[in-house]
């Protein structure tokens, strides 16, 4: 599979959405929330560190896609504004410090909606997070997920890890 190609291809679909302008199916777009979560759970159960093949999926799209569309002049607030028109959810800023940022995602497609399942499941968002911010900042960034709907939580917390190391 050419992952360049998949690339090119959500890269096109996401500027559709940013300029409303989404491509139709006879179906429409939407797929039921509840489709795509159960599927995403059930790839989770399989274990076999699936966890981190999610994260890094997300990350490649957040560096190779959503980071072309982030504004660096305002970059936390732009990336909101990509993450809302995406449809993927609700980005609020809790904290931001020199190297550590503390970010909220409400809304979000991973985990809107689900029962308490016990354990985070926004990994994609994630790597989401931790590419796109790589990308602009040029730096190593770790994110990792402190609060997940998953668990029961009112929203998904991430913990944003900056580190001096330059990436590029």
């Amino acid at each position: 599979m050419d992952k360049e190609l998949l690339h090119k291809k959500i890269k096109d679909d996401i500027e559709e959405l940013i300029n409303n302008n989404p491509s139709e199916r006879a179906l429409g777009n939407l797929i039921p929330l509840s489709i795509f979560q159960a599927v995403r759970i059930g790839v989770l159960t399989a274990g076999c560190g699936i966890e981190a093949i999610i994260y890094n999926i997300g990350k490649d799209i957040g560096r190779e896609v959503i980071s072309r569309y982030v504004n660096e002049d305002n970059l936390l607030e732009s990336f909101a504004e990509i993450l809302k028109k995406a449809k993927i959810g609700i980005l609020e800023v809790k904290k931001v410090e020199e190297n550590e940022m503390v970010l909220v995602l409400r809304d979000c497609i991973s985990c809107h909606n689900v029962p308490n399942v016990g354990t985070t499941l926004c990994h994609f968002e994630s790597g989401l997070i931790a590419g796109t911010l790589e990308k602009i900042l040029k730096r190593k960034v770790n994110v990792s997920e402190t609060k997940c709907c998953g668990k029961g939580d009112e929203y998904c917390e991430f913990l944003v890890k900056i580190e001096d190391k330059l990436y590029w």
